[in-house]
């Protein structure tokens, strides 16, 4: 799953229930993380983390692959919400994409 597949699924009725269960993350976590595989690039594939495992690093690695903290799950729940009640509603699945990605770069920066 990438970001813009991520939108998507939340956008279209989604549930953290359901999204928990289908990735086998822990609904008891403190917070969810998102990762991305780097080198960071739009499409790359997503990983979920419970912040117990990552210890809120902003490098993780699992499985020899090499994963980039994005955000927490409440922030991305948070711009998808503001954004449906915005006059920025119209925007599409990659437009938010690539906000949310080129936001989590120019910090990086």
């Amino acid at each position: 799953m990438n970001l813009q597949e991520l939108i998507n699924y939340f956008r279209n009725g989604g549930t953290y229930k359901d999204f928990y269960r289908d990735q086998s993350l822990d609904q008891t976590s403190e917070a969810i993380e998102v990762y991305m595989e780097q080198p960071l690039e739009l499409n790359n594939n997503l990983a979920f983390f419970e912040i117990e495992t990552t210890e809120g690093s902003l490098e993780f690695v699992k499985d020899g692959i090499r994963y980039y903290s994005l955000f927490g799950f409440p922030y991305f729940i948070n711009v998808l919400e503001q954004i449906k009640h915005s006059d920025h509603g119209d925007l599409t699945d990659k437009d938010i994409a690539e906000l949310l990605f080129d936001h989590v770069i120019s910090k990086e920066e």
